[in-house]
């Protein structure tokens, strides 16, 4: 992605807020260039038509556990007029080739589960549920909550 490309990805951003029923989400083209400032996450582009056409945002993660690097796929995102037209697999593709260039073992990302368009799309390209991971989180709430028995 490039700085002109911000853009584009907001507004893509907001699209993917709207289709999982998550508030728009407050960001600005100069917010996201920051948050990719340095190497947290990363964003990658696909153009059909010499159109921004789609975007997918990951972040690396690390298990000392394991010695394992992997990436974390935040945001996978195609307009509707290019679906079906090849630009996710080309995102997906992109993305694999990225984190075997980071010597990542795994990709992982949330799926929204009402979105069976995108359960099978991630089938079709060899994806797996994980089963025996459950997906947890402390919201901002319990993050204040937690920090300030510290």
């Amino acid at each position: 992605m490039t700085p002109a490309d911000a853009g584009s990805v907001v507004a893509m951003a907001s699209s993917l807020a709207a289709a999982v029923d998550d508030p728009p989400p407050q960001l600005t083209a100069e917010a996201l260039l920051h948050a990719l400032a340095g190497c947290w996450s990363e964003c990658f582009v696909a153009e059909l038509r010499h159109e921004i056409a789609g975007f997918a945002l990951v972040s690396r993660s690390y298990e000392a556990h394991t010695g394992q690097r992997r990436l974390w796929l935040g945001d996978l995102y195609v307009k509707p007029s290019a679906r079906r037209c090849g630009v996710g697999r080309a995102l997906i593709a992109r993305l694999a080739r990225h984190a075997l260039e980071l010597e990542c073992d795994a990709l992982y990302w949330e799926l929204w589960r009402p979105n069976v368009t995108a359960a099978r799309f991630f089938s079709e390209v060899g994806a797996e549920a994980v089963t025996e991971l459950a997906i947890t989180r402390l919201g901002r709430s319990a993050l204040d909550t937690l920090a300030s028995r510290v």
